[in-house]
């Protein structure tokens, strides 16, 4: 179906995809609007194929013209855009994030930012603070236009007609990758070519088919709407639960095949209605846009202590329009049409300098480890509250089996096991006051934490990073450890939220409660006494972060923190279940009170210290804030223990 003639539609469906990957990182609806990335794929996809088997077919294609377009359309803009904000990020970034500020410029630069933030973080992660990130899906498109040109020029030598066979063939493979991948390592899948380059051979098989003579206008104008409909329902009830890219990826990369492929011969209802005048300008600037609404909301959003108001994101999206609009208009277009750079050379000329300065610009940020001394010190002390947590690392499941815990207090192996406490990553945050009391009392402890992995029995665990399938087998050797070393106290410490859906059904009540009631019961009949501790406040914002930026701004650190009432309400139905233990002899514990003040805000510092290395782990110092709440464990009977 190669073609070159005007499709404005197209513009009108690269606005279809701009628009929800927009509003959904602004947080204004579009809960899936992530599927717009995919939908530019398949548009790209069709439209570099079109033009690349056209000029196969006249005896045209020159790698160098084609590689000249490339960087007419990428290049201009994005370094820009690029530049800008390195400037932005050397007044509002903190040294390590300016690091990897610098860091991810390198990475850009070298067409392999997806390869960079795979390694460094998840598109979905509420941490993912990197004003560069959306460039992983540039770099997934080039790296493709590297190898496709020769891809093809190679069928043209071989068979020709061998095009369609062959584009769906690794597509299917493709494909297949994406969806195995999806389900053993998610963020590889997401973010790598191998198993996203089917979106963009999709795209490419639509320009090496064959358009019908005799289009059914019927079929095509359904097809049409069904496209349309692939795409929007995808944006609207996908979120970022859902298992992505995998099978949930077919409907918004078909979706945009079929409005493509129905609207080639004559254009459909929905093709008109993508070809309206405002629609079309969106498409137009809808690459500018693109690049650059994320920075836009990454610096908006920096440092803050909660989401952005609904205000403030209607702002950020409105400058990033405007942005986009002096973007296209004298940026984009003068370079596209050769006002700026007409001649190959010096376009070339003009794209390695650009690449060299950003590449030395990025390289010495972060050689100089992101230039601190743009900072106070007492924020730089803040900050580095980060690294104040427990080093220890968690009990794998060979370890539990095996009875290797991590040793607290007394080393004397032949004292009885006076403590285990078992948990997730909140258990090991309170490791070092835990440590620090049986080493006072002379006694010995242990502990069993696993990061993501609720210490339940017969519950579910579905978290990442988490032991998921052998989360059973873990559970149930740390109650035949206590069952076989007679432990006389178990303190069993937890992110409770973290295992309940935000719905808080019924059934997942029901469930929660009856795993927590077969885990004591368990555990009682061994004969330990059991504690139990509610969940530590947890905040919308890194808390080391925030306190340096409010130091910087001069800001009143007692004023920052979450309202008690509001911690109180989000864990309402794990207390309400925790609450009725006490009736079966279970000590509940409750932090809360340790952590909040008395104007009822659950703090984040106190005396020049941070209480928490993220949003919701303790640090060191946080976690000895909670030595009252322990001590009353041991006083009365322990103390007297030799």
């Amino acid at each position: 179906m190669t073609t070159t003639k005007n499709r404005p539609e197209i513009d009108g469906l690269r606005a279809l995809a701009v628009v929800p990957v927009v509003l959904f990182h602004a947080g204004m609806g579009f809960a899936g609007g992530y599927v717009g990335v995919d939908v530019f794929f398949v548009i790209s996809g069709y439209l570099i194929t079109s033009i690349i088997l056209n000029d196969l077919k006249s005896g045209a294609f020159r790698i160098a013209n084609f590689w000249e377009r490339r960087v007419r359309r990428i290049m201009p803009a994005l370094a820009v855009m690029v530049l800008a904000t390195i400037g932005l990020g050397w007044f509002f970034l903190l040294p390590s994030d300016f690091d990897e500020l610098g860091r991810s410029v390198v990475a850009q630069t070298l067409l392999i930012s997806n390869v960079f933030f795979w390694q460094q973080t998840g598109y979905f992660t509420a941490d993912a603070i990197q004003p560069l990130l959306h460039t992983w899906s540039l770099a997934v498109e080039e790296q493709f236009y590297l190898l496709f040109p020769f891809f093809l020029l190679a069928l043209k030598r071989i068979r020709e007609n061998w095009t369609a066979p062959a584009i769906c063939l690794v597509g299917a493979i493709s494909f297949g990758l994406n969806v195995y991948l999806t389900r053993t390592h998610a963020m590889a899948a997401f973010y790598l070519l191998p198993p996203r380059a089917w979106e963009l051979l999709l795209g490419a098989l639509l320009a090496a088919l064959p358009v019908s003579a005799k289009p059914v206008r019927w079929f095509n104008e359904g097809l049409s709407f069904a496209g349309l409909a692939g795409i929007a329902l995808a944006a609207l009830f996908y979120t970022k639960e859902t298992r992505f890219p995998g099978m949930a990826a077919l409907p918004p990369c078909l979706g945009a095949a079929a409005i493509i492929w129905s609207n080639a011969p004559t254009r459909t209802f929905v093709g008109h209605l993508l070809s309206l005048r405002p629609v079309v300008f969106v498409g137009l600037i809808s690459y500018s846009l693109y690049l650059w609404h994320w920075p836009v909301l990454v610096f908006a959003n920096y440092g803050a202590e909660d989401y952005l108001p609904i205000g403030a994101r209607v702002l950020a999206v409105l400058g990033s329009l405007l942005l986009a609009v002096i973007s296209w208009r004298w940026v984009e277009t003068p370079f596209r049409k050769r006002s700026i750079g007409a001649h190959r050379p010096t376009l070339f000329a003009l794209a390695a300098t650009a690449s060299a300065c950003l590449l030395v610009a990025g390289w010495l940020i972060h050689r100089q480890e992101g230039l601190e001394q743009r900072w106070p010190v007492t924020a730089l002390r803040y900050f580095a509250a980060r690294q104040d947590r427990e080093a220890r690392r968690d009990v794998d499941l060979a370890a539990a089996i095996r009875g290797n815990l991590t040793a607290l207090g007394s080393t004397r192996v032949d004292a009885p096991l006076e403590l285990l406490v078992w948990g997730d990553s909140h258990a090991r945050a309170v490791l070092p006051v835990l440590d620090a009391i049986c080493t006072d009392f002379k006694i010995r402890g242990t502990a069993a934490t696993h990061a993501a992995t609720v210490p339940l029995l017969g519950f579910k665990n579905t978290k990442p990073f988490s032991l998921g399938d052998d989360s059973a087998a873990y559970n149930q050797a740390i109650v035949n450890y206590v069952r076989t070393k007679r432990v006389k106290n178990i303190l069993i410490v937890a992110r409770w939220s973290a295992y309940l859906p935000s719905s808080q059904s019924d059934q997942s009540e029901a469930e929660f409660r009856e795993a927590l009631g077969r885990t004591i019961r368990e555990l009682r009949a061994t004969g330990a006494r059991i504690f139990v501790m509610k969940e530590v406040p947890g905040h919308r914002f890194d808390v080391p972060r925030t306190l340096a930026i409010a130091v910087a701004r001069s800001r009143d650190l007692n004023l920052i923190g979450m309202p008690t009432e509001d911690h109180l309400a989000r864990t309402r139905l794990e207390n309400a279940v925790l609450d009725e233990l006490s009736a079966n002899s279970v000590v509940v514990l409750d932090p809360v009170p340790l952590l909040a003040d008395q104007n009822g805000l659950c703090r984040v510092e106190r005396e020049g210290h941070a209480l928490y290395a993220d949003r919701h782990h303790l640090t060191t110092y946080g976690a000895m804030q909670l030595r009252p709440l322990f001590d009353k464990m041991f006083r009365s009977e322990v103390a007297a223990v030799p």
